[in-house]
């Protein structure tokens, strides 16, 4: 009789066959290799406020060009889990060479022989792109101009697969006042169209998804469909029907456009009161998550203390997701 294989961190590392490879798209990873990412960070997910020593000897940068809260001290916090050593720039157009009109590329060159891995974070995703091959070590994506958000995407995809157990099947409006510019809805919408998560992507029409997203969706034979130019009450019947809100959140623009940007933003609140009626009415929850950071009108802020919040339990999956990317890229 054959003896059955036990699974191990190192073996589902090794499945997992990312080691070296740089992560700049969600569409850098296959089926297998996210659904591989899922379940080795269940198997970290222990360690996320303790210790696991998987990764020592490595140093992580991380190069940050745009602020960030979650993004950064999640992978940061990740990377000391592991027993990593991390080095970190916040504000590079401030305080490394980047203020002396040093190029990206020559400065990813120049850190990369510093770091095993880095997670950046760049204004411009042209420039990113273009200079990401330059590093000598892997290179993650930790959110570009208005392009993807790869790592992002990974967390809100294991939050949703660790709540229900799976995605294929499942309904979830992907939701902004501008899709445009929601780089966390784009490679959201891609890993869940994937996935086989039947996806609405509700927005205005002069505010819709990129054409170069929906072509990627579309190139792989996989549908998702639009809902445009919503009142507020069409919006919260249409979520009504999901079983998963995601808000991936916008910008608001300054000056004389943030007050008609605000009413627009306002036809997409999702109401207390339409989840509230799904729960009493048909005994089932309908869940909401937010990449955050969330602007004041996007939501009833009761959905904090009810079952259909998600995006504060999202935070702790960010981290056991976040390792189980950095094992794989660096090895165990």
């Amino acid at each position: 009789m054959a003896e059955a294989k036990i699974k191990t961190i190192r073996s589902i590392v090794r499945q997992i066959d990312f080691e070296g490879r740089s992560l700049t798209s969600v569409n850098d990873l296959s089926d297998d290799q996210i659904y591989g990412l899922f379940d080795l960070a269940l198997e970290l997910e222990p360690f996320n406020r303790s210790y696991v020593p998987l990764v020592t000897g490595n140093v992580m940068s991380t190069l940050f060009f745009q602020p960030s809260t979650r993004t950064r001290m999640s992978f940061e916090t990740a990377m000391h889990r592991l027993g990593g050593a991390v080095i970190s720039e916040a504000n590079p157009m401030v305080t490394s060479s980047a203020a002396k009109e040093e190029s990206l590329a020559d400065m990813l060159k120049v850190v990369s022989k510093y770091a095993n891995v880095i997670v950046m974070r760049h204004f411009n995703d042209v420039e990113a792109r273009q200079a990401a091959p330059y590093s000598e070590a892997p290179i993650i994506n930790g959110g570009w101009g208005h392009w993807e958000h790869p790592t992002q995407a990974l967390l809100d995809l294991y939050t949703l697969y660790r709540t229900y157990g799976k995605i294929e099947g499942l309904k979830v409006c992907v939701a902004s006042a501008d899709l445009i510019e929601a780089r966390t809805g784009h490679s959201m919408a891609q890993g869940l169209a994937r996935l086989g998560a039947k996806v609405v992507l509700a927005s205005p029409k002069e505010r819709r998804t990129p054409q170069e997203v929906m072509e990627k969706i579309a190139a792989r034979g996989f549908q998702v469909e639009e809902s445009f130019d919503h009142t507020q009450d069409s919006f919260n019947n249409l979520i009504s029907e999901m079983d998963m809100v995601y808000l991936p959140g916008c910008s608001a623009p300054k000056g004389p456009e943030a007050e008609a940007f605000k009413k627009v933003m306002d036809n997409y609140f999702v109401r207390f009161e339409t989840l509230d009626k799904v729960a009493r009415d048909e005994n089932r929850t309908v869940y909401v998550t937010h990449t955050l950071p969330r602007r004041a009108g996007e939501m009833d802020l009761r959905i904090d203390d009810s079952p259909s919040q998600l995006y504060f339990e999202a935070i702790a999956y960010s981290v056991a997701i976040r390792m189980a990317l950095v094992c794989a890229i660096l090895g165990v």
